[in-house]
């Protein structure tokens, strides 16, 4: 089977070659060889790949930038992966589409979002990942090739994220002030790379639309917590391990102290129960998540990619 993954070089196109099945051939595409803002040249790839699937993890996925480079993310969020899922449907292949908790805004809300509920985003990048869902559910409706799987609050050894922004700031400050009003469920990049490509390899895929009616999945680990809760266990396993040689302190405040260009979700857990089902697979605590992914940084000190504590 040929899977061509978009966005190679970020966290979960890393997670998904680390973790790549057997007799699956990979494609890995990165800004170098399918530059996401030139989608002619891109469509020329996969013409020429002719791939069974296209995972689509490229993205901006600069939240605040996006608000002045609306352009730029439109394109690479919402036009390209229109495009793709164009041309393969063409091909007679399948798309995975990644998504993003940001389609919804968390407003007035206490209770996890279902598969089916109306999109309501806050920002550019919310919207661009909105408009990118809504194009992909049109272009595949009444077959069984498109799948949209969203997840939230991403973290890994690798690539930019939450984890290894925390984890550099304790070699720089002597306090980090983090948000503890917006909830939302950390997701590991290889939990989330699991269930890719366990999405993958089911073989009859008219129970997804049977499951979902939409073609559209959740996952995150288990559990929900502010970014504050999430900062507060990085310091304290990273400090456990070893990781972490200095008492930084970690100070709770409100999204209205934090200054920045756009608007996040307040409250944005996923329901999962539908993936879980249909997968058989069930997720595990974001605390354990969060641990195995400090452990594994920790052993692997010296990777470029990663957090280094030889930096101190």
């Amino acid at each position: 089977m040929k899977v061509l993954i978009t966005g190679s070089k970020g966290q979960l196109g890393r997670a998904l070659i680390k973790l790549k099945p057997k007799n699956i051939k990979i494609y890995a595409m990165e800004r170098t060889n399918f530059d996401m803002l030139d989608i002619p040249s891109c469509l020329k790839v996969i013409k020429s790949i002719k791939p069974d699937w296209i995972i689509n993890c490229g993205a901006y996925t600069n939240v605040d930038l996006a608000e002045s480079q609306e352009e730029a993310a439109m394109n690479v969020n919402f036009h390209a992966p229109k495009a793709f899922a164009q041309e393969i449907k063409k091909l007679g292949g399948r798309f995975l589409q990644i998504s993003t908790d940001y389609v919804f805004s968390g407003l007035n809300r206490n209770k996890p979002y279902s598969t089916s509920e109306k999109r309501s985003p806050l920002g550019i990048y919310g919207l661009s990942k909105a408009n990118a869902e809504e194009a992909i559910e049109n272009i595949f409706e009444g077959t069984n090739q498109g799948i949209i799987l969203r997840t939230s609050w991403l973290m890994g050894p690798f690539g930019n994220n939450f984890l290894l922004t925390i984890l550099n700031l304790h070699l720089k400050k002597k306090e980090i002030k983090v948000v503890n009003d917006q909830i939302g469920s950390p997701t590991s990049v290889f939990s989330l790379a699991e269930v890719c490509w366990k999405i993958i390899k089911i073989k009859d895929y008219s129970i997804i639309k049977n499951k979902t009616k939409n073609g559209i999945l959740h996952w995150h680990d288990d559990g929900e917590a502010s970014w504050y809760e999430v900062a507060k266990i990085i310091s304290n396993v990273g400090q456990k391990i070893g990781l972490i040689n200095n008492r930084t302190e970690i100070i709770p405040i409100k999204t209205s102290d934090f200054t920045s260009s756009a608007k996040r979700p307040f409250y944005s857990v996923l329901e999962c129960n539908s993936t879980k089902s249909l997968l058989n697979h069930e997720n595990m605590n974001w605390k354990y998540e969060l641990e195995r992914n400090l452990e594994q940084i920790y052993l692997n000190k010296s990777n470029r990619y990663s957090f280094n504590p030889k930096h101190k």
